[in-house]
């Protein structure tokens, strides 16, 4: 169940997600309450889960050590003199936390830079599952979740997992994030050859998976993990109704410049903001939060709800900090032209109420497994 580490939301989510394979050792939960209470901003943050995941890399702890350095790599900006290396030592010792030989890398060209693949195959399997992630997840992260979660209990199934535009290496290798998601899907498809294959996109990846589907009719299933509508509410959901108003102007130059001064101004203080902010930034290419906004307001499912055919799962929490609750039903009921939609709504006494359902994923995959099943 999700835990309380710290009392800043932002900071605690991502504690949450990152050492949730780590719940059940009391050893490593109390290194973690104990560490948590010395982080008071993102300087802090940084060198205490450094800090910890040389120690752990020490004692050949490898995959929290690789959770350790994660962590000090999420706040990180890709400026940052020390990004690279905490970057390596994350993969470094995750890759020495598994099984490497189940598992196949590959990269495809994609404009003007790369975009990385992993791909688990199964004997006898005969289907494709693509899995993908959102604003901010790299590879190993979809690999460990189908390494637990998915592998003995979807034996039919191939996955085929990826970084594209604005996520991980490809982000690096210089592509920016791009909403038309079915352009990566659609390469990814003809590169492997694939004529029919299920689709799942975690987090904004919910947004993404979507619209790709909408667009690559080889996608038979889609599902949403978890449902996203608009990437512009995770930025507006939790401002004052003026802030809302200005942001629907962003057109307007005056209105600009001037959300632009408040915006730098409030991220001094909101951990969470800022982190948006920078990391929107990073992935879309962009310069100004002015800017930002206009990028991701492409980001929406409005006006392409009829076009998803495929058969569809939709997963939420009631606790989510970056998507409305709401939002689950307003989806569901706008996929008209949809073959099948399934909706869960996880709550607090499930342990899948925060955002995919990070605390209790087990929760969640058992919904994925018995929709594909």
């Amino acid at each position: 169940m999700y835990k309380n580490y710290h009392k800043d939301e932002q900071f605690n989510f991502q504690i949450n997600r990152f050492i949730e394979p780590f719940y059940h050792d009391e050893t490593v939960q109390k290194e973690v309450y104990l560490a948590s209470k010395q982080i008071n901003d993102v300087r802090s943050w940084i060198s205490v889960w450094t800090d910890l995941g040389e120690k752990a890399a020490l004692k050949n702890k490898y995959a929290l050590s690789s959770a350790y350095y994660q962590l000090a790599d999420f706040f990180m900006g890709e400026d940052d003199p020390m990004k690279e290396q905490t970057y390596q030592l994350f993969k470094s010792n995750f890759y020495k936390s598994i099984d490497t030989s189940k598992v196949e890398f590959d990269k495809i060209h994609y404009g003007n830079g790369e975009m990385p693949v992993a791909i688990i195959r199964q004997s006898g399997a005969t289907k494709t599952l693509i899995f993908h992630g959102g604003f901010d997840s790299y590879l190993e992260e979809l690999i460990r979740l189908v390494l637990t979660h998915c592998i003995t209990v979807l034996p039919d199934y191939n996955f085929l997992l990826f970084e594209g535009p604005g996520q991980g290496m490809a982000l690096k290798s210089g592509l920016s994030m791009t909403y038309q998601w079915e352009l990566p899907v659609s390469v990814i498809l003809d590169h492997y050859n694939i004529k029919k294959a299920d689709l799942i996109g975690m987090s904004l990846g919910g947004y993404l998976s979507m619209r790709a589907a909408a667009f690559e009719p080889r996608i038979e299933k889609v599902i949403a993990f978890d449902v996203y509508y608009s990437m512009m509410d995770s930025l507006t959901m939790k401002l004052p109704s003026k802030a809302v108003a200005a942001v629907n102007k962003i057109d307007n130059p005056v209105i600009a410049t001037l959300v632009n001064h408040k915006i730098m101004m409030a991220v001094k203080k909101d951990v969470d903001l800022g982190f948006k902010i920078r990391k929107g930034n990073e992935v879309m290419h962009t310069d100004k939060p002015s800017n930002l906004i206009k990028a991701i307001s492409k980001f929406t499912m409005a006006g392409i709800e009829d076009k998803i055919t495929q058969d569809v799962l939709l997963l939420a929490g009631d606790h989510d900090m970056y998507v409305p609750t709401e939002i689950i039903t307003s989806v569901r009921d706008s996929l008209v032209n949809a073959n099948s939609v399934k909706t869960y709504l996880f709550d607090q006494a499930s342990g899948g109420e925060r955002h995919c359902q990070v605390g209790n994923k087990q929760i969640a995959f058992d919904k994925i497994i018995t929709f594909l099943s």
